[in-house]
């Protein structure tokens, strides 16, 4: 049964109540964070499925609508200030804005399943991570997230060698689901977009799930291909900040990634692609991390993830501003994420 964004948010509004309820009277130890965090972010994903997809779907409803700005919105005042109380409790106030945007990312990850141990014991390390971020110490090893990293890596899938047709409607298939998700997805459309007759194209591709499996499977080489790239366009130096905040404010709203980790989380059938869109990330965020904070070392594959988690949250933030509205307030959230390493 389908769930209004309004019945969602007040449910949302009360297992937040519940979570913080259960808080009172604890002391501020920073230690304990780690545990709720990941408690959070499990239950949040296991228990309260269906509000989960209810906040991924407003989310990723690309509309001008003022109604669905409002609503994507109060889902970002609603976990603002959820976590603003929560991370009071640990004494931890001041990372309040970064441990919303980790929540926001990772249980968007943690709705794809690959294999329950492994995902668990994963977002224990991140919670752990995170945890070290906020309190200065160093990021502990992720040897179960480096597990999965390997498996991902090992199990990457090829790019398939389609003939100039099929690429045309593998290329409309995964632009539509860009402009308008997977509801916008149909033969017609496809046909439309990519200058063919209908028969043409449901002689090449017979079944809608099939259709669909094309365009995910356009998306996500799209998305690796742009990895390799996105590193050396960006500015090095004193610049760097300046210019991942630019490509930041600029790669705000295009949902197709987002509408594949949905349909993934979703659809057992595109199972394929979980294991390298929950743990392939940061290869990107690895190269950032050295321009914003050269005197680090080198980050391992958990720090990594966790400035990934933190960037994809900051752009979806950001998806009903234009670029010239988002580059200022995504700079100064940048900032205040190394102002935390200082």
């Amino acid at each position: 049964m389908a769930i209004s964004q309004g019945q969602a948010q007040r449910q949302a509004r009360l297992w937040c109540a519940d979570r913080l309820a259960q808080l009172a009277g604890m002391p501020c130890d920073s230690r304990a964070f780690p545990a709720f965090f990941a408690a959070c972010v499990d239950d949040w994903v296991t228990q309260q499925r269906r509000l989960a997809f209810a906040w991924r779907e407003g989310q990723l409803l690309r509309t001008d609508s003022p109604t669905a700005r409002n609503q994507r919105m109060q889902w970002q005042e609603l976990w603002s200030a959820f976590w603003q109380t929560a991370m009071a409790c640990f004494g931890l106030k001041k990372g309040a804005g970064v441990a919303h945007r980790l929540f926001e990312n990772e249980s968007f990850l943690h709705m794809i399943d690959w294999r329950r141990a492994v995902d668990r014991a994963g977002l224990d390390e991140f919670a752990r991570g995170l945890g070290a971020w906020l309190t200065g110490e160093a990021v502990p090893p992720s040897p179960w997230r480096d597990f999965a990293r390997a498996a991902a890596l090992d199990a990457m899938p090829g790019i398939p060698d389609h003939d100039d047709m099929t690429g045309r409607i593998v290329t409309a298939a995964a632009s539509l689901i860009e402009q308008s998700g997977p509801g916008g997805l149909t033969h017609r459309a496809v046909a439309e977009q990519a200058g063919l007759t209908l028969g043409t194209v449901s002689h090449k591709v017979r079944t809608k799930a099939e259709l669909m499996q094309l365009g995910y499977e356009a998306l996500y080489i799209k998305a690796v291909s742009r990895l390799r790239v996105q590193t050396a366009a960006l500015p090095s130096g004193g610049q760097s900040l300046g210019g991942i905040a630019d490509f930041i404010a600029a790669s705000s709203g295009s949902g197709g990634v987002d509408a594949l980790h949905l349909a993934v989380a979703r659809d057992p059938a595109l199972r394929q692609f979980g294991l390298q869109l929950r743990y392939l990330r940061g290869e990107t965020s690895r190269a950032l991390f050295g321009m914003l904070l050269p005197q680090r070392p080198e980050p391992g594959n958990l720090e990594a993830a966790l400035l990934s988690a933190f960037l994809a949250s900051l752009s979806r933030n950001h998806v009903d501003w234009t670029t010239e509205e988002s580059r200022t307030p995504i700079r100064m959230e940048i900032e205040g994420l190394t102002a935390l390493f200082q």
